[in-house]
C-alpha cells in the first residue's frame, strides 16, 4: 500500500505505516510535523480496520484530531506526534485540562449527528525520526475516561 495524502506518502512496510512528508512551502515546523503524524496516524487506523468519520473537527476553539468508528463505536483520537528529541512522552502530555477540551467537542459532535453515545477516548503516539520519516510508536485505546476515572 502506498498512497499520497496532504503532501505525505504512506507505505505499509508489514504490520507497521510509514510515512514520510513533503514538505509545503512556509508551513512551520510544529505544524508540519503534528498534520505528518495525523495524516499517518489515519493510515495507520484505517489499515487496522477503522473508518474515519472526521479529521480536524472543531467546535468553539477546540479541535479533535480525528473521529473514527470501529464495530459501532465513535473513537475519537488524539494525535501526538514528537520529534526525536522531544523530552516529555507524547501520551503525558494529554492532560486533564486537553481531556476535558475534548470531551466538550466530543460532546457536541455527537449532538450535531444525532449519535449514540458509545464512545471511546484514544491516543495515538507518533513519532518522527531524524530522517523525517514518521513511525506510530503506540496506539493507547480508551486512554482516558470522560467521567474523569
Amino acid at each position: 500500500m502506498m498512497r499520497k495524502t496532504a503532501g505525505m506518502i504512506v507505505k505499509k512496510r508489514g504490520s507497521e505505516v510509514v510515512g514520510t512528508f513533503r514538505d509545503p512551502e512556509g508551513w512551520k515546523a510544529a505544524r508540519r510535523t503534528g498534520l505528518a503524524g495525523e495524516v499517518l496516524a489515519a493510515a495507520y487506523l484505517q489499515a487496522n480496520g477503522y473508518r474515519i468519520l472526521e479529521a480536524n473537527y472543531r467546535y468553539a476553539h477546540r479541535e479533535i484530531d480525528l473521529i473514527a468508528e470501529k464495530n459501532g463505536r465513535v473513537v475519537f483520537v488524539e494525535v501526538k506526534t514528537r520529534s526525536g528529541g522531544a523530552l516529555l512522552a507524547a501520551p503525558y502530555t494529554v492532560d486533564r485540562r486537553k481531556q476535558m477540551f475534548l470531551c466538550s467537542a466530543a460532546g457536541k459532535y455527537l449532538q450535531r449527528y444525532e449519535r449514540q453515545p458509545d464512545v471511546r477516548f484514544d491516543i495515538v503516539w507518533v513519532q518522527q525520526g531524524a530522517d523525517g520519516a514518521c513511525r506510530v510508536v503506540e496506539h493507547i485505546v480508551d486512554a482516558f475516561s470522560p467521567f474523569g476515572g
